[in-house]
């Protein structure tokens, strides 16, 4: 060790500042209080499929009629669609700190006809809320518009439930 004063090591030094800052943060948190972590909120939740011909987004499908067969013309205006794009909006303050740990989570349930379910997890820690104090995040799914989407979105205490009813008609093996 480097000696700094007489009888005082730089270790022993470093370890007496981490001590007082330790205590200096100590005093400034309310005892028992876990670090503060911005209040993020679920506002909305919109759904889109990729309308393959026309190369642009739908309307929202949240609450639209069922598409059945959207890969083969069953998409709106009788296009053909095999992705969905979620939007998802969040509320916050612009002003917070960048969160720790993970403020939101998007749980996303497909069903087969067969039964088989296919789930999909993603958590959101960062968001950068706009003047309007909204954040929005996407997921994309390929391959989604065959089967019922269920999503279900936490931040907060806040939860956000949408279903899509797709569907795809079976088609018979040719001999």
């Amino acid at each position: 060790m480097i000696s700094l004063v007489a009888g005082h090591s730089l270790g022993t030094r470093a370890t007496a500042l981490a001590s007082v800052a330790a205590a200096l943060v100590a005093l400034a948190t309310p005892a028992g209080a876990a670090p503060a972590v911005p209040d993020v909120k679920v506002v909305d939740v919109k759904a889109y499929v990729y309308l393959e011909r026309a190369g642009r987004l739908s309307e929202n499908m949240i609450g639209a009629p069922a598409l059945v067969d959207a890969p083969r013309g069953g998409a709106p205006g009788g296009d053909t669609a095999t992705a969905v794009l979620l939007d998802i909006v969040f509320q916050g303050d612009k002003a917070a700190a960048p969160a720790k740990g993970v403020p939101a989570t998007v749980d996303i349930t497909q069903t087969a006809r067969s039964g088989a379910r296919l789930q999909t997890h993603r958590a959101f820690a960062n968001f950068a809320f706009g003047p309007d104090g909204l954040a929005h995040k996407a997921v994309f799914l390929e391959g989604a518009t065959c089967m019922p989407l269920e999503v279900n979105v936490r931040a907060g205490k806040t939860t956000k439930s949408a279903r899509l009813d797709f569907s795809c008609e079976a088609v018979p093996a040719q001999k």
